[in-house]
Formats: C-alpha cells, structure tokens, sequence
C-alpha cells in the first residue's frame, strides 16, 4: 500500500492573515476546490474555508508554523 503524501500549502485570507494548511490534496486538486468555495462566498476566511476543505480531505488541518534554530 503507498502511503499518500502530505504537502503544507501557505496561503493568504480576505483578512491578509497567513495561514499554513496541511492536505493530501494536490496544487490542482486545492486551486480547483479553493475556486467552487470562492464561487459561493464573498470572502474567504481560514476558519471557515479549512472546515470545507476538511469534507473533501479528511486529513486537512491547519498546521503553526514556527522557526527553529539551535
């Protein structure tokens, strides 16, 4: 069995806030989804998109994405 592989997508809200989500769902396949969420809102906000997303991707989740040095 292959294991799906997993990619961390950054991306923007209508509110400028940076966001960092986890997804098993390829460029594509996220642009596609992100244009019908798009089409039936007037803004798109992390909350609410990351829930839709979750239907569609069981694994989605926004991740915090924080720096590390040593």
């Amino acid at each position: 069995m292959k294991k799906q592989k997993k990619v961390i997508f950054r991306f923007f809200d209508d509110r400028e806030e940076k966001h960092y989500v986890i997804s098993s769902l390829n460029h594509k396949e996220l642009e596609e989804l992100v244009e019908k969420y798009k089409a039936k809102k007037d803004k798109v906000y992390a909350k609410d998109f990351i829930q839709y997303l979750r239907r569609k991707d069981k694994d989605a989740e926004e991740v915090l994405v924080k720096d590390f040095y040593f």
